[in-house]
């Protein structure tokens, strides 16, 4: 497939590293290639804009809404979906691609995609990063009871019409195969595992231009670093912060968020005067390196309820950054495996978040045992993440896609 020139758009809704290093790689292989994002959406990006190396055969596609998304208001998040949806589906029909790769698109805009691509014939290829119905499902029935499932049942209906209308899936984690397999689509799935573009990350010194520039070059940091919504629990921050203040008065816990679980802390560090808990907007992709470098310890969250349907990426690119990790995981979710079993970090499900602040001081007193397992993770990295071979397995199914059709 790679000698077949096709026309491609990749339209990744959050601007994801991994779905723009995978639009570049596409670009270098000699297919024309739109690359597709919300600007809109606050979360950590990737390098959403063209670069010096990048061929001629690879186009920017920006697609901002009138405001910031506002994923906590159902009216108004309703309401840029569906004008987000319309607005990206003309647009697609219009760059008549070959085929259509959608990732991390919110389910009803994604769904009007759906409509949009089978009337006029483009093929849709579903990179399922998350099954939101059955977050949106685990959220609704906390909180609103029976009508939680009226909205788990209209979700899942969604999310599996969407799945259906793709002409192949690509899962991120065989986890997915339950799900997939009830909507009657395991046979169009392929499994690539999430990789972090290890060339855009390379190791840097504790010491650096970043933690300079905050005060954290001379303090042990502990760091969480990206998106902290519903399916993460900004209480275990709190709660190492707590432990720290207590033992290790000089370190910090660094929390680099926006959004709700970034609220819930500001009103916490206020009402509890924590001075250690240091709260920072995302930075920019280019200061990504700087800044994980200048961690001792980094931290994933992921709720027990969000294992079988969400994978925290955010690991992967923690590996890159030859750091120690504390993963506040599942032990049956597919990076907790990873860590475990490759020795680059800490696994404790967070069922026992009272035992999470006791590793994390743990970890920081044993300088040893960090560098260990930060080498394990790059060691892991440099071994298993590749954009080339996750755009031949791409390549793999669009020719098969193509050829039935």
């Amino acid at each position: 497939m790679a000698d077949q020139h096709l026309r491609v758009v990749v339209h990744d809704y959050s601007g994801h590293p991994g779905q723009m290093q995978l639009s570049r790689t596409l670009a270098c292989h000699g297919h024309d290639v739109i690359y597709q994002h919300c600007p809109s959406y606050v979360t950590g990006k990737g390098a959403v804009e063209r670069l010096p190396s990048d061929p001629e055969t690879l186009t920017f596609e920006p697609f901002p809404m009138k405001s910031e998304f506002n994923r906590y208001s159902v009216v108004h998040r309703v309401t840029q979906e569906v004008q987000y949806g319309l607005q990206v589906g003309r647009r697609l029909t219009e760059e008549k691609p070959d085929v259509a790769v959608l990732s991390n698109v919110p389910l009803l805009a994604h769904a009007l995609l759906c409509v949009r691509l089978r009337r006029h014939q483009i093929p849709m290829v579903f990179w399922h990063q998350d099954i939101y119905s059955s977050a949106i499902s685990a959220t609704a029935r906390k909180k609103l009871g029976a009508l939680g499932g009226v909205v788990a049942w209209l979700a899942e209906g969604i999310e599996r019409f969407i799945a259906r209308s793709s002409a192949a899936i690509v899962a991120i984690s065989p986890t997915f195969f339950d799900k997939l397999n009830e909507w009657g689509v395991g046979d169009r799935t392929t499994v690539i595992p999430n990789w972090a573009p290890i060339a855009e990350l390379p190791v840097q010194p504790r010491r650096n231009e970043w933690s300079e520039r905050f005060g954290l070059s001379d303090v042990p940091v502990v760091m969480y670093s990206g998106t902290l919504g519903l399916k993460h629990d900004p209480s275990i921050l709190s709660h190492i912060a707590t432990r720290l203040a207590g033992q290790r008065p000089e370190a910090r816990v660094v929390v680099i968020t926006e959004g709700m679980g970034r609220t819930w802390l500001e009103t916490w560090q206020k009402e509890h005067g924590a001075t250690n808990l240091v709260l920072l907007d995302f930075q920019s992709y280019e200061d990504l390196p700087l800044m994980l470098g200048s961690a001792d310890v980094l931290v994933a969250i992921l709720e027990p309820d969000a294992s079988k349907f969400s994978v925290p990426s955010k690991v992967l690119t923690y590996l890159c950054t030859q750091r120690a990790i504390m993963g506040v995981i599942p032990p049956d979710n597919s990076v907790a495996e990873i860590l475990v079993s490759h020795h680059a970090g800490v696994v404790v499900d967070p069922s026992r978040r009272d035992e999470v602040a006791d590793e994390v001081v743990r970890l920081l007193g044993d300088d040893a045992l960090r560098a260990r397992m930060g080498q394990a993770g790059r060691d892991y990295a440099e071994a298993t993440f590749s954009p080339e071979r996750a755009a031949e397995q791409f390549e793999a199914i669009f020719g098969h896609i193509l050829a039935s059709s």
